[in-house]
């Protein structure tokens, strides 16, 4: 860091700034031929089967003919995040330099935009307008894929600054080569590589949220550190709560399937698969429709670039139950891996102490409420005794050094009641 600690700030524009993609925008305002070629080809960009420059090249081609009061018309009807003026502003009167950088808005758009939010610079592409017509031509160093590079390197050399002065805040892999040599990375609903890569992640619609990254490298007081692990642990078990009161409604399922034995296998299927397409959502920075806020306000930090598993698991465990034992067995697992599971969690994680000698990430504490929660559950079903060694050996299943005991919890206790009885 330099010696008068001030950094420059890059952030990027498509997705980050704007909500969407202003690419998209421009293709699906000059048709819907146009809207899907460019979803091809962004699709193929994702996957790194096409690079930057071709990208750019064949859309503005599609969008050749395009007036310049049109790409203005489709610039001012993007939908910018929350509080991004202000996160700017912000920035900026910590001493820090602002650029916004893009390298598919046109650069005199990007020049409007600075001006907006009161950046101190920014950069775009070179996009041809003859006689107030695009003619599908584009230029510029941000048109190839290290412009984004040279652009910061001369900045940098302008300000006498150097990478580690540098933070980037991106979405797409396209900032990959700037946010590797910049000094912190923060990925802003970000796609699946940058996810992979960034130092820090911030999802949602406020800009804002990077601004706590950017304090953080700042050299935070004992009092915003103390300040910042206390929000930490407050909003992990609120987390966990909410993750756990999700947990216990697979106790529903044996009720709908008391109804309708068919209908709740498939309801179990169809909300797995929704759940399954909005995680690989979530990973590339979509949200899916209220199914995104729910999983963002459960995800444990370390599942926040990696599937979460944890609900398929569940869902598995429960269809496995209805699908291999009788009716009582299947009610007795479904409840136990619901509730006992659940309070176990929320005991083990925050009022944990003594571990278990054979599995340290488990505590005894955790293992008493779930052995007390599991007897309660099982004696609604089967009589004391029966229900007494159910709970035992599903406490000792649950206690197990194995991953994925949504599905080793049911499946286990499933299949000693079923030699028991």
């Amino acid at each position: 860091m330099s010696s008068n600690n001030k950094k420059l700030i890059i952030f990027d524009v498509d997705g980050v700034i704007f909500k969407s993609q202003l690419l998209l925008s421009f293709s699906r305002y000059s048709g819907i031929l146009n809207y899907l070629k460019a979803m091809y080809l962004c699709f193929l960009f994702c996957i790194n089967s096409l690079n930057i420059r071709v990208l750019l090249e064949r859309i503005y081609i599609n969008i050749k003919g395009l007036k310049e009061d049109d790409l203005w018309r489709v610039y001012h009807k993007m939908k910018i995040v929350q509080n991004a003026e202000e996160t700017i502003r912000e920035i900026s009167k910590k001493g820090h330099v602002v650029a916004l950088i893009s390298s598919g808005v046109p650069d005199f758009l990007i020049k409007d935009l600075t001006d907006k939010l009161h950046a101190d610079c920014g950069y775009g592409i070179v996009v041809e307008i003859k006689s107030g017509v695009c003619t599908g031509k584009i230029g510029g160093s941000l048109s190839y894929s290290e412009g984004k590079i040279q652009i910061v390197e001369e900045m940098l050399k302008k300000r006498n600054m150097t990478w580690d002065d540098v933070v980037v805040v991106g979405d797409d892999r396209n900032n990959l080569d700037i946010m590797e040599l910049a000094k912190v990375s923060i990925g802003f609903n970000s796609y699946y590589p940058v996810r992979k890569r960034a130092k820090y992640l911030a999802d949602g619609n406020d800009l804002r949220k990077v601004l706590d990254f950017i304090n953080i490298e700042n050299e935070p007081t004992f009092d915003e550190l103390s300040a910042g692990l206390e929000h930490e642990s407050s909003s992990a078990r609120g987390q966990e709560l909410r993750r756990k009161g999700i947990h216990t409604c697979a106790l529903f399922i044996p009720l709908l399937a008391g109804v309708n034995y068919m209908l709740a296998l498939e309801l179990l299927l169809a909300i797995t698969v929704v759940y399954a397409v909005s995680e690989c959502a979530r990973l590339n920075g979509v949200c899916f429709p209220v199914l995104s806020y729910i999983t963002s306000s459960c995800v444990r930090s370390g599942e926040r670039r990696r599937f979460a598993f944890a609900p398929v698991t569940l869902a598995l465990g429960v269809l496995l139950s209805l699908v291999l034992f009788p009716t009582l067995i299947a009610y007795v697992t479904i409840a136990i891996l619901a509730c006992a599971d659940s309070l176990a969690t929320i005991v083990g994680k925050f009022y944990g102490r003594i571990r278990i000698p054979y599995n340290h990430k488990k505590s005894i504490e955790g293992s008493a409420a779930f052995f007390i929660t599991a007897l309660i559950c099982a004696a609604i079903y089967l009589p004391l005794k029966t229900a007494l060694i159910v709970s035992l050996v599903s406490c000792i299943i649950e206690s197990l050094p194995v991953n994925h005991d949504n599905i080793t919890i049911p499946l286990g206790t499933g299949l000693f009641l079923s030699l028991l009885i």
